[in-house]
């Protein structure tokens, strides 16, 4: 029997080939330390337990160490020792070529791709600026970004305050404390379910910064 192994993610492999392994010998071979001659030797084997040794070689096959001849895998494959072939990298060209004679596996492990997270402060710089439209995006993107309402209508709140205490060259006192007024009548409300938060925290954003 042939099993060949390919990928990154050494624990699934490992945790696969324990499933078929764990009732027999094993025996590991590096490509530096095996040879054709060898390998094939072991698919005479004949264990009087009948129990299949299991013979686990490293890398021999995408660096060509061993070329094994279609007979040869037919011999490996017809034995009832179990051969593992396992290697960091796999062609197409080999797969399609291995996957006659045996199961060939990926366990290349999933590439995370990162993105970057939104910072919430610069939607609250923006909106401090008086900058309708730059804030209006930064909302959308913040939503879009599954920030909820809750956390963005916390830091304009904060940002409302400190300009009521430090003051604002774009907001004057009056239009600030009404502001800060507003968007907790508007988080109780939300609250109480009487207002989609999403929605109205954007209509919040929207008037608050059109013009004097």
């Amino acid at each position: 029997m042939i099993y060949i192994l390919f990928g990154d993610d050494t624990k699934s492999t490992n945790v696969y080939i324990k499933e078929f392994t764990k009732d027999g010998d094993t025996f590991l071979f590096s490509n530096n330390n095996v040879d054709k001659d060898l390998i094939m030797s072991y698919s005479n084997n004949i264990n009087l337990f009948n129990n299949s040794p299991s013979i686990i070689i490293e890398n021999i096959l995408n660096e060509e160490v061993v070329d094994f001849s279609p007979q040869e895998l037919a011999d490996l494959s017809a034995s009832s020792t179990i051969f593992i072939f396992k290697e960091d990298k796999l062609s197409a060209v080999l797969q399609k070529k291995y996957k006659k004679y045996g199961e060939v596996k990926n366990f290349e492990g999933k590439k995370v791709i990162s993105t970057p997270k939104f910072n919430i402060f610069s939607l609250t710089d923006s909106f401090a600026n008086r900058d309708k439209m730059n804030t209006w995006i930064l909302y959308n993107t913040a939503i879009s970004s599954s920030i909820e309402p809750e956390a963005i209508s916390g830091v304009l709140f904060w940002k409302i305050k400190m300009m009521i205490l430090n003051g604002s060259k774009v907001f004057s006192l009056k239009e600030l404390k009404i502001q800060s007024s507003s968007i907790v009548t508007l988080y109780h409300k939300a609250h109480r379910g009487e207002v989609d938060f999403t929605v109205s925290l954007e209509q919040f954003i929207l008037s608050s910064l059109s013009s004097k």
